[in-house]
């Protein structure tokens, strides 16, 4: 499935500033920092973030305080957010001292199982070694009826993921075909939505639980 999406304000906080970025145009917003992906992200389910109703959301990998943590507090979910460090990691390192707690994706013991309305991860899941660990654990806590959406990148071209020395960004993973089919063997359904933004485009897995 597909999702063409404009770029002319920002869902998150409805600015129309969008900046020049990495010679992207229109690539970061000058209010919130929200880069294209997050904002081809907020726009995909924008119904589904305005029902929070106090339901649980959890972020992993957050960018800033607002980009979704304000954002979803403002719709009446119970947010928290986690990390692996305050400080990003070593090849990526980041300013994200604002999270709730430190936790591994692999180890969300913290939350109990089936509690979780929403999982948000983006450009997350390919730093992980044992990322099936990763998925198992989002699995467990998300609540029946709950959509994790992961913003997974992964080549269509490619035949079958394979590990990789880690990048600039830490990734140690380059992600196949192959992924879908491994994603679904820990939901109950799994869509693949390519989303858009101005010149950039990506995959979300939406993930749901039966």
């Amino acid at each position: 499935m597909s999702a063409a999406m404009p770029s002319t304000s920002c869902p998150i906080c409805a600015s129309h500033e969008l900046l020049e970025f990495a010679q992207r145009p229109a690539a970061l917003c000058a209010t919130c920092g929200a880069p294209e992906r997050h904002r081809a992200l907020a726009r995909s389910h924008l119904d589904l973030f305005a029902a929070g109703a106090g339901r649980q959301a959890l972020e992993i990998g957050p960018l800033n305080p607002r980009v979704f943590g304000e954002f979803l507090r403002e719709r009446a979910w119970t947010y928290t957010s986690v990390d692996q460090s305050r400080h990003g990691n070593a090849r990526d390192p980041r300013a994200v001292g604002f999270i709730d707690f430190e936790a591994d994706a692999r180890d969300l013991s913290a939350f109990p199982d089936a509690t979780l309305a929403l999982v948000l991860a983006q450009h997350v899941i390919e730093e992980i070694l044992d990322y099936e660990s990763a998925l198992a654990e989002v699995a467990r806590v998300l609540a029946p009826g709950g959509r994790a959406l992961l913003e997974i990148p992964f080549d269509p071209g490619r035949p079958r993921s394979q590990r990789q020395e880690a990048d600039g960004f830490g990734n140690v993973w380059r992600f196949g075909a192959d992924l879908p089919d491994v994603v679904k063997r820990h939901f109950s359904g799994v869509e693949v939505l390519t989303m858009r933004e101005g010149v950039y485009s990506g995959h979300l897995l939406v993930c749901r639980k039966a």
